[in-house]
């Protein structure tokens, strides 16, 4: 979401709205909002209802937050750029801004090919900042996962198994 909001003059020139979607709460989104100066519209989805309709849901994450996605939807309300990426895994914001460049000057154009993923990894002060908020702000969910997450890839590898 900070590198969104670093952009959002790009955004903005593109006639572009932006809006992020959140499981948190709306005092939580409204906290994070506030601490990160975003400009744009945090959405909240406590029930997952829109990400389970959309099959974003994460189990690994947190009781089942969203993987990160982009849409980019035209004024029609037809979805002309979909990326769905993985925790450490994202889309080149690059590639989004190229394909927003040309939908802006074509309302036609739709996504050719798959967007380029980078690797997202964390930095030694990413992962201290990690570590402090899951000792100073963390809660049974987050403790939880971090100490169940060789447990729920055992049971997502099975259920893909019995699948087959």
């Amino acid at each position: 979401m900070a590198e969104i909001e670093k952009l959002h003059d790009t955004y903005s020139r593109l006639d572009t709205r932006v809006f992020a979607l959140s499981t948190d709460s709306p005092e939580q989104s409204q906290n994070l909002v506030r601490k990160l100066g975003l400009s744009f519209t945090l959405l909240c989805d406590e029930d997952k209802k829109v990400i389970d309709q959309f099959d974003l849901r994460n189990p690994l994450e947190h009781d089942g937050i969203a993987y990160p996605a982009t849409y980019i939807v035209s004024p029609d309300g037809k979805i002309r750029y979909r990326s769905l990426d993985g925790t450490a895994k994202r889309v080149d914001l690059t590639d989004e801004l190229t394909f927003l460049e040309q939908f802006h000057r074509d309302s036609g154009h739709t996504l050719q090919a798959k967007p380029k993923r980078k690797w997202v990894i964390p930095s030694l002060k990413d992962n201290w900042r990690i570590s402090l908020n899951m000792i100073t702000v963390g809660n049974f969910s987050d403790w939880k996962n971090m100490f169940l997450l060789p447990v729920n890839y055992l049971k997502i590898f099975g259920a893909r198994l019995k699948n087959r």
